[in-house]
């Protein structure tokens, strides 16, 4: 015949934390792969090469990713394609062509700074 055996108190702790420890490090390996992450990064300080870059925000629900090239002179704006699960072009600006426009209507409205070499106003 077999004795019953018991379980101390001491084993029974032992057992209760272990298995703690285990669910605990499970549901940390689950959160981190499933949350997404935040990406930082720094600013630079003034014009880097050919590119500017920013953020702006469209509207509650989504923000822009604003790249001129100040090489081609064109605006681009990028934003998060749900469907594609990709980041899209949203809209292309001619710098160039957008300053004429500003200019031709400062003249037809008779004032206001005329913006003179395309990026900045006359000081």
């Amino acid at each position: 015949m077999t004795t019953p055996s018991t379980i101390s108190a001491k084993d029974f702790a032992i057992g209760v934390l272990s298995v703690t420890a285990v669910i605990l490090l499970a549901t940390l390996v689950t959160i981190s792969a499933f949350v997404p992450r935040q990406v930082y990064a720094l600013p630079q300080a003034g014009a880097s090469g050919n590119f500017l870059a920013t953020a702006s925000r469209l509207d509650e629900t989504a923000e822009l990713l604003m790249i001129v090239n100040t090489q081609q002179r064109l605006l681009n704006a990028y934003g998060f394609d749900v469907d594609a699960g990709q980041i899209a072009l949203v809209q292309q600006l001619d710098l160039d062509r957008l300053t004429k426009d500003v200019q031709r209507i400062q003249k037809e409205q008779g004032g206001g700074p005329v913006i003179r070499g395309g990026a900045r106003p006359r000081r």
